[in-house]
């Protein structure tokens, strides 16, 4: 018995959803290889085959949201406070505001399919999140942004 299933996916990647399942559908490949297939964004590395999509992302990128990369590009590894770059860039609604600068930037990345090019920790203690880019991925970042 077949079921009608509705699901929100991302305009861009709805080429991927349909590939994704009439393989698993037409058991072309076993669910759990195509799972593995499909298992997720790819880091970045600061390789030629990233500077394609970190151009592109980079591109879309709103100018608050480069400032804030910028901002952290400049200090790789160094971890900034989401209020610090709050204040430091005028980001209205301090730590909320800087999470929603980093809304789309995200959707960018996943729509190349490749992780976040920041990375982030929440400290319970200080009720603060932390942002940062490896150093890798900030000098990727920087041959674009040059």
């Amino acid at each position: 018995m077949l079921i009608d299933v509705t699901v929100k996916v991302p305009e861009e990647r709805v080429g991927d959803f349909y590939e994704f399942v009439g393989r698993w559908l037409s058991e072309e490949q076993p669910a759990d290889e195509v799972l593995d297939a499909s298992a997720g964004p790819r880091s970045w590395t600061n390789s030629k085959d990233d500077l394609g999509p970190a151009r592109s992302v980079w591109a879309k990128f709103s100018p608050r949201a480069k400032a804030v990369f910028s901002l952290l590009m400049d200090r790789p590894g160094h971890q900034v406070s989401g209020r610090d770059l709050a204040s430091t860039l005028d980001i209205p609604n301090g730590t909320s505001g800087v999470a929603g600068v980093l809304g789309w930037p995200g959707r960018h990345c996943a729509a190349v399919n490749r992780v976040a090019l920041w990375r982030w920790e929440y400290r319970p203690e200080e009720d603060s999140t932390y942002y940062w880019i490896e150093p890798e991925v900030a000098d990727l970042f920087k041959k674009v942004r040059n």
